[in-house]
């Protein structure tokens, strides 16, 4: 028998499944080099947190927080990945004492970019927001592949000694 139902209902956008997918893209590079991938339900700035783990499968201690940013066409310039970040997110990033990684997803090719965030504004102050600004433009065209979470995990290390050194 069927069920008639009444009303509008909450519908699943290609916006919502771009989302699921970039995170799930995310997770198998995090898994595929040995580590484990935590979902943040409660976004304020991150979606996704790694825990790495040595060759003997032990704990290691800190972590590196993901933002992830889905579209189903990144916006290209110059052969390069543009997205203009929030600068909210930027402060909060920007005094993290461990990495934090933006990952631009783009759901079309099934692709995603990544850059560490203070690595990338220290890099060159023209690229800090200006005074006001509601948004500030990155740009990247590193590839996410697992090479890269084995260098975000070596950025995690070298965080991790800058501490004990203080």
């Amino acid at each position: 028998m069927a069920t008639k139902i009444f009303g509008p209902r909450k519908r699943r956008t290609r916006q919502h499944v771009i989302a699921d997918q970039s995170v799930h893209h995310v997770e198998g590079f995090i898994l595929d080099e040995g580590h484990t991938a935590l979902r943040v339900f409660y976004d304020y700035g991150y979606d996704l947190v790694m825990y790495t783990y040595d060759a003997q499968g032990m704990a290691e201690p800190g972590l590196i927080s993901f933002q992830i940013k889905a579209r189903e066409n990144l916006t290209e310039i110059g052969g390069e990945c543009v997205f203009d970040l929030d600068t909210r997110d930027y402060n909060l990033w920007i005094n993290e004492r461990m990495p934090v990684i933006l990952i631009l997803y783009d759901g079309s090719r099934r692709q995603a970019y990544w850059l560490v965030v203070k690595a990338y504004f220290q890099a060159d102050d023209t690229r800090r927001p200006k005074r006001g600004a509601k948004t500030v433009r990155v740009r990247t065209m590193q590839v996410l592949t697992r090479r890269a979470i084995a260098e975000m995990r070596s950025l995690k290390k070298s965080a991790i000694e800058s501490l004990r050194e203080e």
